[in-house]
């Protein structure tokens, strides 16, 4: 946790009450954020994201594998994050291990919808070759670099980020194998398929300081908050997820106001992102 004074609490609470906050931004302003694509040349797909001091990464590692019979139509996905020791001090030990396990979960129930896939940003029946025998299993692997604030948000941006940057490659079936059998594929070394991502949520972080709540908040906000809810919003403004920490409860009226104004915030974030995605990528391919 970060250490603060009296007198410096009083500051961050005071300042956010009037609507300006301790590195001058208004309550629900994200930081700069920026985008850099193909950072790691083996994974599929991979991207960085830096939120002010925030610093993480995502990278996506396709393979095949089969469907599970429960659900024969639908690809596998898995979502982990790992927060690296020198992130944060906080990040040593056990104390890393129990926050990686806290992202990756909100990660999945935020990108990835309920048990029955309903409100998946990520559609899994696009990852199936041959129904109930081959599919793509994806593996979404986010890092934490630098921490000062925010990580939820700045993982599920980076892992959009990803997403957009992945190529699978094409994947031919042989046509002669019998129902029964396990089919016989080629994998394709020269065509890929692109992911559609314009469907993938951006998550919104609320953190409730006092009486207030901002967007984006750094550390030493976090050090101050008594619950935060995060909500992913995707393009067309559907509530994908969401989910709350923080021991203290909140009213239900407070919950539906913090989802109308994430609402609002997602747009100009999706819109941003949208914008560094799209320069990344064409910066990617100049160099």
């Amino acid at each position: 946790m970060v250490g603060l004074s009296v007198g410096e609490k009083h500051f961050i609470q005071g300042g956010i009450a009037q609507d300006l906050r301790s590195d001058g931004r208004k309550t629900l302003t994200y930081r700069p954020i920026y985008v850099e694509t193909g950072v790691i040349p083996q994974a599929h797909g991979s991207a960085r994201v830096r939120l002010g001091a925030t610093d993480v990464i995502a990278s996506v590692k396709a393979e095949l594998g089969k469907p599970s019979a429960l659900q024969p139509d639908k690809g596998n996905i898995a979502i982990y994050v790992d927060c690296s020791p020198t992130a944060a001090p906080m990040f040593e030990g056990r104390g890393g291990e129990e926050l990686s396990t806290e992202l990756s979960v909100a990660l999945q129930r935020c990108l990835l919808g309920g048990k029955s896939g309903a409100g998946a940003g990520i559609d899994p029946t696009s990852l199936v070759v041959v129904e109930g025998k081959v599919c793509w299993d994806l593996y979404i692997d986010g890092l934490v670099i630098s921490s000062d604030g925010n990580l939820l948000d700045a993982l599920a941006a980076a892992i959009k980020a990803a997403l957009s940057n992945t190529g699978i490659p094409k994947v031919d079936v042989a046509a002669d194998a019998t129902s029964d059998e396990q089919p016989e594929v080629n994998i394709s070394d020269e065509e890929f398929l692109q992911f559609d991502t314009s469907g993938i949520p951006v998550i919104v972080t609320l953190t409730k300081v006092g009486r207030h709540y901002i967007v984006d908040a750094t550390s030493e906000e976090e050090s101050q908050m008594s619950s935060a809810v995060s909500i992913s919003v995707n393009r067309k403004g559907h509530i994908c997820g969401l989910t709350k920490r923080g021991g203290v409860g909140l009213d239900p009226s407070i919950i539906l106001d913090m989802i109308s104004v994430a609402k609002h915030v997602s747009e100009q974030l999706i819109n941003k992102l949208d914008s560094e995605i799209a320069a990344a990528e064409a910066s990617e391919e100049e160099s």
